[in-house]
C-alpha cells in the first residue's frame, strides 16, 4: 500500500505533490501529479490554494523548470482553487502557462469564477475536450470525459514510452485511492465507471489517497478497485431495496403511506457514519440512489402527511 507522502516520485517524470489539505473529504489531501523531466512541465490540479506549504513542496519537486501547463480535472476548490496563486508565480510558471478546464455552466457561479479569475483575466483558460492529447517529454496524457462526479470531470490515460507496458489512469475523483467518492448524477457516474474500466489501466492516479498499482494474479488492482466501486454501488442499490421492503418506522411524519424518509434509509444503510458532515454527504448518496430506483420504475414517492415530507417506498409495496 501506498504512504501517501508529500513528494513521490510514481514512475519516470512522474511525481505526486500533495497539497496537505487534509480532511473528512480530501482524505490526506489532494493529490496534484507533476509530469515532465525536462525545463517545461505539466501540472494535474493545484490543490486549494490555503496551504503556503504546497507551493514551497511544488518548487521543490520542479527544482528549477516550470510548469507551461495546468489541467484541472473539475471545478471543485480543492483541485481548482490554487490557480491564481500559481500564475502569480513567475518562478513556477512560464509566461505562457496555459490552464485547461472542461467548461461547465458552473464555471459562472461566484465562488468558481472567482478561483479562476487570473486564468480568465490573463487569457489562459482554455478548454479539454474528450480524447484530447497533452505530450511532454515522452509522456502521453489523453482526456477522457468522465462526469458523474461532477458534470466536467476529466480523467487522463498517461503512457509513456519509458512504461511502454503501462497504462495509468489518473482518475481525479471518480475513484478515490481510499473509501468511495460523492457522485452528483449516478447514472453518468456508473457509465463513467465502465468507460473507466474498459481501458483496464495497470495503476490509478487518484485525487485523493493513495497510489493503486501492483496485480492480484492476472487482474491488476486497479482494475479490481473500478470493479469494487461498480459493484459497491449495485450493492448499496440493493441495500436500499431491503430498507424499503421492510415495514417503516411509526414516527412522524403520520400516516406514512408506506414510506421512509431519507434520513432513515440513510440510517439504515450507513450506520457506522457518525461525523455530522459526512452523514450529509451519506445523505446524498442515498437520494441519488432512491431516485435512481425511482427513474428505473422500482420506486416511487410519496407525500407523508403532519409534516409534509417526502416519503420512498417501493413502487409494488402495498399502503
Amino acid at each position: 500500500m501506498d504512504k501517501v507522502a508529500p513528494i513521490k516520485r510514481i514512475a519516470q517524470g512522474i511525481v505526486r505533490v500533495l497539497g496537505l489539505n487534509p480532511g473528512p473529504f480530501t482524505l490526506d489531501g489532494t493529490n496534484t501529479y507533476v509530469f515532465g523531466n525536462g525545463e517545461r512541465r505539466l501540472l494535474v490540479d493545484t490543490g486549494d490554494g490555503e496551504q503556503p506549504e504546497y507551493f514551497d513542496l511544488l518548487k521543490q519537486c520542479l527544482g528549477g523548470s516550470r510548469i507551461d501547463r495546468i489541467l484541472l480535472t473539475h471545478w471543485h476548490g480543492d483541485h481548482i482553487g490554487g490557480v491564481n496563486q500559481l500564475l502569480a508565480m513567475p518562478e513556477v510558471v512560464t509566461p505562457d502557462c496555459a490552464v485547461f478546464k472542461r467548461p461547465d455552466p458552473v464555471d459562472a457561479r461566484d465562488d468558481v469564477r472567482a478561483m479562476l479569475a487570473q486564468a480568465v483575466l490573463q487569457n489562459r483558460l482554455r478548454d479539454i475536450t474528450d480524447s484530447q492529447l497533452f505530450a511532454v517529454d515522452d509522456l502521453q496524457l489523453q482526456a477522457i470525459f468522465a462526469p458523474g462526479h461532477t458534470d466536467d470531470h476529466m480523467a487522463f490515460i498517461v503512457t509513456s514510452d519509458s512504461f511502454a507496458k503501462e497504462r495509468l489512469l489518473l482518475t481525479g475523483d471518480l475513484v478515490l485511492g481510499r473509501g468511495t467518492t460523492i457522485v452528483s448524477d449516478l447514472q453518468r457516474y456508473m457509465e463513467s465507471l465502465k468507460t473507466m474500466l474498459d481501458t483496464r489501466p495497470s495503476a490509478l492516479l487518484p485525487g485523493h489517497g493513495p497510489i493503486i498499482s501492483g496485480s492480484n494474479g492476472e487482474t491488476p488492482n486497479a482494475v479490481r478497485v473500478i470493479e469494487s466501486y461498480i459493484e459497491h454501488r449495485n450493492l448499496r442499490e440493493r441495500q436500499i431495496v431491503a430498507v424499503l421492503s421492510g415495514e417503516p418506522p411509526e414516527a412522524p411524519p403520520m400516516p406514512r403511506n408506506g414510506g421512509w424518509r431519507l434520513e432513515e434509509v440513510t440510517a439504515a444503510v450507513y450506520p457506522e457514519i457518525t461525523d455530522p458532515k459526512v452523514i450529509l454527504a451519506a445523505q446524498h448518496n442515498a437520494r441519488l440512489h432512491l431516485d435512481k430506483l425511482v427513474s428505473d420504475d422500482k420506486a416511487e414517492k410519496r407525500l407523508g402527511t403532519e409534516p409534509a415530507v417526502e416519503l420512498w417506498a417501493l413502487r409494488d409495496r402495498q399502503i
